[in-house]
């Protein structure tokens, strides 16, 4: 019995090594087949992510590119790059929000082929993006890359769209006055010079310059806690013709004499805003008052040769637009007073309250008996095309030194003086103590000017 015992222990064991065995050998296939098929997948999704670079670097180079890329061979594959490009008028692919039928929650964007588009509509799908949140007059591009490696294919989507001149805390084409001790700034800041500062200015978010940084000033030692890069290009090249025929609301000479038109705007808190406008040097008309809505459905206001006025408590989102129309005189906004969000998104990030300005001309706060020997406050991004932004030079030199409080946003030709310094030390006019409103890295006033330039807003995997 014991060699018997014996002999049926073996064969067990045997028995039970070979069915590990076998099993063994299954692990290890499906393990290598598994590691080919990982292998596979990652070689294409990196060939996808190499045409979605070359195809963003194209356009980054030349904004009009469409071209895309048809069975190119890369690294043992091939990717197939389709541009959707605005600009260039381009559609490799279409774009249409597929909602499957019966359950339109689930709807969501898709890149076919053009042949395939009838058999969409015919469900319901529409063309462009689901929800999408994209102005239509925005230029916009979007790059689909499909990358392929031994019958495994990954897809990429990228989306490109030129950034606003809001995501700029400070942006100057130029900077031929220094910023002071006292100066406090922050968000983004570019110069498209160089940056002169005198003592010890402030800057919290990053800067950045085309040629670099003079320091004057006892000591001269500015702070820059955001970093400071040189060498970096951003031209101001913007046309508000676009603008004009995109307003829903216009003041212009209406007899055909190319009048100049001066407009009050006076906001008020409850929603509405006052208006007035005057022809040349006649008497301004007598005052409307009306919802923001209705006069400016969607938002912006163009004044057409003339000079904005406007002061008060902002409920809403506008954009102000005012043009010299080849008249110097003109292209110009006056502040009379304040002006202010009436939900503050410091205090309160959900406020949808938001102000754009953009004059061809000087942005300025009026010296007037409301705003001599006191502090000011204007919140919203302000883009002066050809000119500067800042107090009047009653202002500068009055003996009062106060402070200038900016929620938003200053871009112009070039940096000026608001206040009157003995050596670095501001001794009268008006501080400059800058917030950044972050709202505007993603979300800016209605139809706030573009650079021009694509950055990638989107990276789909």
């Amino acid at each position: 019995m014991g060699g018997r015992a014996s002999m049926l222990l073996v064969l067990g064991f045997c028995l039970i090594f070979m069915t590990m065995g076998t099993n063994f050998n299954k692990m290890t296939i499906k393990s290598i087949e598994g590691y080919g098929n990982y292998f596979n997948a990652s070689m294409a999704y990196y060939i996808a992510v190499t045409g979605a670079n070359m195809a963003a670097n194209q356009i980054f180079v030349d904004k009009t590119w469409g071209a895309g890329y048809s069975n190119l061979s890369f690294n043992g594959g091939y990717l197939n790059v389709y541009i959707n490009n605005t600009i260039a008028g381009t559609s490799g692919k279409v774009e249409i929000c597929h909602i499957p039928p019966g359950n339109a929650g689930a709807r969501h964007t898709l890149w076919i082929d053009a042949s395939a588009l009838s058999a969409h509509l015919a469900h319901g799908d529409y063309l462009g993006q689901c929800d999408s949140a994209v102005s239509s007059h925005q230029q916009t591009a979007t790059i689909i890359s499909e990358g392929t490696y031994s019958g495994v294919t990954k897809t990429i989507v990228v989306e490109l769209r030129p950034s606003s001149y809001a995501k700029y805390g400070n942006y100057y084409s130029a900077s031929s006055v220094s910023l002071g001790t006292g100066d406090t700034l922050s968000g983004p800041f570019h110069t498209n010079g160089t940056l002169y500062t005198n003592g010890t200015p402030v800057f919290w978010g990053k800067v950045t310059a085309k040629i670099g940084v003079v320091k004057s000033g006892s000591p001269a030692d500015p702070k820059f806690y955001g970093g400071f890069e040189s060498g970096i290009n951003m031209p101001n090249n913007f046309d508000t013709t676009g603008l004009r025929n995109t307003a829903s609301k216009i003041f212009r000479d209406t007899t055909g004499s190319g009048k100049p038109v001066d407009v009050r705007l006076y906001f008020n808190a409850d929603g509405t805003v006052t208006s007035s406008f005057r022809i040349a040097n006649g008497a301004f008309t007598t005052p409307k008052t009306m919802p923001l809505s209705s006069l400016a459905p969607n938002g912006l206001i163009y004044v057409e040769k003339g000079n904005i006025f406007t002061k008060g408590t902002l409920k809403g989102k506008v954009t102000l637009v005012t043009t010299q129309k080849n008249n110097a005189q003109y292209g110009k906004v006056y502040f009379e007073d304040n002006l202010k969000y009436s939900s503050n998104p410091v205090s309160n990030p959900s406020s949808t309250d938001m102000l754009g300005i953009v004059a061809e001309s000087d942005i300025r706060i009026q010296d007037n008996a409301t705003t001599e020997g006191k502090d000011i406050y204007t919140q919203g991004s302000m883009y002066s095309i050809n000119g500067t932004v800042g107090p009047e030079s009653g202002l500068v030199n009055q003996s009062y030194l106060g402070k200038w409080y900016i929620l938003g946003g200053i871009i112009a030709t070039n940096t000026m003086a608001t206040a009157t310094y003995s050596g670095s030390v501001p001794v009268k006019g008006l501080r400059l103590v800058h917030t950044y409103d972050t709202r505007f890295l993603n979300n800016v006033p209605p139809f706030f000017p573009n650079t021009n330039n694509f950055e990638i807003v989107s990276w789909y995997e």
